[in-house]
């Protein structure tokens, strides 16, 4: 395989990762079941100069199917935040998310090396506005930084992962709600629309590190367009998939306090030159991702 094949691969393996980023997890996010009397509504707080820490890890194997060759990639990701609430007003809250620890591996076919792109995250920040139910707004910080050009969808995820929809009513075992679940796109090279909808179900109470959870299990369903270049190539993307995961929330502030989800996804991806000559082939994908979070 030429270099270049490899790095077309490799390119749309961290593309489609990037999306699923939050992805497959296993094993449950444990804490001990308790009673609760009654209903309970969850809100979610936002106080000035509050910090969160959080951990991230993310693995990832995808296998590559392209005229006259077959490929498998995977992906290994850890990364450590500490997030930090510089503004809240009645429109919004800006956050602060510091890059503490950041390292990853990649290894295609069985060859593993350390991802520089993710390790060039440690030290460096990335300041986004949400809702005050948590929706993300806009972003700024880490431009032309290339873990994140590559994995578009990665960020937008892990912010969803932490910051996940909750419902505007009290809820009890067994309450379930339904939002839409839209990524919004933050680079420049690539464009997206990645939409579904994920329906989330209260299945428990449990203390997580002393701290008074409700447990709830979500299911996403969603399909995705996007557009890519790399190497004078425009890559053009479709896909389907699904998500699946528990998290647990505190009921006082409403913020995860843990989380595991298992992603699903294939992906075809259809390349041509910039100049538009003949199409440079098509690069069939299956990607099965998995993310623990845990707050620190």
């Amino acid at each position: 395989m030429t270099t270049r094949r490899i790095a077309t691969s490799v390119l749309l393996a961290a593309l489609a990762a990037g999306i699923v980023g939050a992805g497959c997890g296993g094993g449950g996010v444990g804490g001990r079941d308790i009673d609760v009397e009654g209903p309970v509504r969850i809100t979610r707080e936002f106080v000035e100069g509050k910090t969160f820490k959080y951990k991230f890890k993310a693995e990832s194997e995808s296998g590559v199917k392209r005229t006259a060759y077959e490929q498998s990639i995977a992906t290994q990701t850890e990364l450590k935040t500490t997030n930090t609430i510089t503004e809240v007003t009645d429109e919004s809250v800006q956050m602060k998310m510091h890059f503490d620890y950041a390292v990853g591996a990649i290894t295609v076919s069985d060859r593993m090396q350390p991802d520089e792109a993710v390790s060039a995250l440690r030290g460096k920040e990335l300041i986004f506005d949400v809702t005050p139910d948590g929706d993300v707004l806009g972003w700024t910080g880490l431009s032309g930084e290339e873990s994140l050009e590559a994995g578009a969808g990665q960020m937008a995820m892990l912010l969803y992962d932490i910051l996940p929809p909750l419902p505007d009513e009290d809820v009890t075992v067994g309450t379930t709600w339904t939002v839409d679940y839209e990524i919004p796109d933050i680079t420049a090279n690539v464009d997206r629309d990645f939409i579904g909808e994920t329906t989330y179900t209260v299945t428990g109470f449990k203390t997580k590190y002393d701290i008074r959870c409700v447990a709830v299990d979500r299911v996403t369903t969603f399909e995705f367009e996007g557009r890519a270049e790399q190497g004078g190539e425009v890559w053009l993307m479709s896909g389907e998939g699904e998500i699946t995961g528990e998290l647990i929330v505190a009921i006082d502030d409403g913020h995860v306090v843990h989380s595991t989800s298992e992603a699903e996804l294939t992906l075809t991806g259809e390349g041509a030159s910039v100049a538009g000559a003949a199409a440079s082939g098509v690069v069939e994908m299956g990607i099965r991702t998995r993310l623990v979070v845990e707050m620190l």
